[in-house]
């Protein structure tokens, strides 16, 4: 965790604090990390998010302990592209600094936020082999091979199919820390929306798997193999899925 040199007084600590409070803070470094990792510029992405945070690249490191040099080759693209280790210190500097100034930043863009898709986002502690989460949420694969049934996926997200399609501008919504992960889908009728979204977006994840389905179309599978995307269908709720995943934690 970055260590902010800025305390906040009384008043900035009753406007920012809290589950809720918390809940929007983990949701906004999700989605700034996800935007950044998956961004064809992500030192432009970088900037953009300092800019909105309203901090110089000399008070962005003087709050990362780094040489303002750093900040400015990342944003430039003379570093090599950050590491997720290097995103997240990135991101939860800037929004532990809105929220020792009293959180207005990322409140403001939560303000009118009451339709969010994501039903769940988590990361686990260490990598978990496709095919054991498969097993785990008895989950029948329509698409993979063995070889991609072995790679490791470091977390998941449970969305509603249809907000996810219509109401995120951005698909880094969806990755939280990494796109080494999957997917889940609820409300699919016939699974081709949610992969042709994916199909157009340049970072896909390892597994999309839907949440009792009521058919699966060819063309969704087909998508799959083109894209050497897991696809899987699970009879599991997202309640019993969450309650499984857990454990993985």
């Amino acid at each position: 965790m970055i260590v902010i040199s800025i305390l906040p007084n009384s008043t900035t600590q009753k406007l920012y604090s809290g589950p809720k409070s918390d809940h929007v803070q983990k949701q906004l470094t999700r989605r700034m990390a996800g935007e950044i990792v998956i961004s064809e510029k992500p030192g432009d992405t970088l900037k953009k998010w300092r800019n909105i945070f309203k901090l110089s690249q000399k008070n962005l490191a003087s709050l990362l302990n780094v040489k303002p040099s750093v900040v400015c080759d990342f944003e430039k693209g003379r570093r090599a592209s950050p590491g997720i280790g290097t995103v997240r210190k990135f991101v939860e500097a800037m929004v532990e600094y809105d929220k020792a100034q009293g959180g207005k930043i990322v409140s403001s863009m939560f303000a009118n936020d009451n339709s969010s898709a994501v039903y769940d986002i988590r990361e686990f502690n260490t990598g978990t082999a496709i095919s054991k989460l498969i097993q785990e949420i008895d989950g029948e694969i329509l698409s993979g091979n063995e070889e991609i049934l072995e790679r490791p996926i470091y977390g998941y997200t449970i969305v509603d199919s249809l907000k996810a399609i219509t109401t995120f501008n951005v698909f880094g919504d969806l990755y939280g820390w990494s796109n080494e992960r999957a997917i889940f889908f609820s409300g699919v009728h016939y699974g081709r929306s949610p992969m042709i979204a994916i199909r157009a977006h340049p970072v896909k994840p390892r597994v999309v798997i839907y949440i009792k389905p009521k058919t699966i179309d060819k063309l969704a599978t087909k998508l799959a193999e083109m894209e050497r995307i897991v696809l899987v269908k699970t009879e599991l709720d997202e309640e019993e899925i969450v309650t499984i995943l857990k454990k993985f934690n």
